[in-house]
């Protein structure tokens, strides 16, 4: 459920950027139990998980289709979520993203505050975008689907082997025009802020020589945070916004830290005063 970007003014000039906008809000009475909007919610991912296994079958010899395999499964998801929830999201900078068209890769990088940093990340990143995500998810139904995307899951319990699964993902990034989205942070925040980043996702970025695309997301915490299963109803829209592309052609293993701290920094300026770190990481 997208609605057409139209063009608003800047904040920090009076060049227009195009905006767009995804989700509506719900004229589901608030007095609805969450139960029975959770319930539905799952029961429709679950019709759509089973469809997409099955479908899944003719992707399977293409890696460039079964890339798409998650955007295609959030198209019809994501419009649920919105109706059951009044979720909306509103999307500037757009056309910094990645394409697999163009074969323009780009490592994602996005501060990870909410759960529903899933539905945000599927449904607005560009077609084509692979994920770095943590073994345990396998266990869960969209595990599945992102493992038949290519989503590469990393073993945290064993350094060796997660250095190896991030290595694969050059090659990918570069022979195949793939994007991957990486959460920094390593982990969602627990009250909002943000975390200080580990430097996989810049040594990633490093190796494979593509640019970085920071996207800072403002909002989701406020209406589902790590604790609870409370998603608060017709909300303030998410702030989605894509920063300009930064080259990492010149970046070297001395410098890494470097860049990793002006990351942080980026962020910290992007997002609002209730998401920032308390204190200089």
């Amino acid at each position: 459920m997208k609605r057409a970007a139209r063009k608003e003014p800047s904040e920090q000039d009076d060049v227009a950027e195009e905006v767009e906008f995804y989700g509506c809000k719900t004229w589901i009475p608030n007095w609805m139990p969450q139960w029975v909007r959770f319930v539905a919610c799952l029961s429709y991912f679950m019709v759509l998980v089973v469809l997409t296994l099955l479908v899944s079958v003719f992707f399977l010899p293409r890696r460039r289709w079964r890339v798409r395999l998650v955007k295609n499964f959030m198209y019809f998801f994501a419009p649920g979520v919105f109706f059951l929830y009044g979720l909306r999201i509103r999307v500037t900078g757009g056309h910094n993203r990645g394409s697999l068209a163009e074969h323009r890769p780009v490592v994602y990088l996005v501060n990870h505050s909410s759960t529903l940093d899933f539905v945000t990340c599927s449904r607005c990143l560009s077609t084509g975008t692979i994920a770095i995500a943590k073994k345990a998810l396998l266990l869960h139904p969209i595990g599945w689907i992102a493992w038949l995307n290519g989503t590469v899951f990393i073993d945290r319990s064993n350094r060796a082997k997660a250095i190896r699964s991030m290595n694969s993902i050059a090659g990918l990034l570069r022979a195949h025009g793939i994007s991957v989205c990486v959460f920094p942070e390593g982990t969602r925040s627990r009250d909002g802020r943000l975390q200080p980043f580990k430097k996989g996702a810049m040594h990633l970025a490093m190796q494979s020589k593509v640019p970085i695309v920071p996207v800072v997301i403002n909002g989701a915490h406020n209406i589902w945070g790590k604790l609870g299963w409370t998603i608060k109803c017709n909300e303030a829209p998410i702030e989605m916004k894509f920063l300009p592309p930064i080259e990492t052609a010149h970046w070297t293993a001395d410098t890494l830290q470097q860049h990793t701290d002006e990351l942080h920094a980026l962020f910290v300026q992007h997002l609002r005063p209730e998401s920032r770190p308390l204190k200089t990481e």
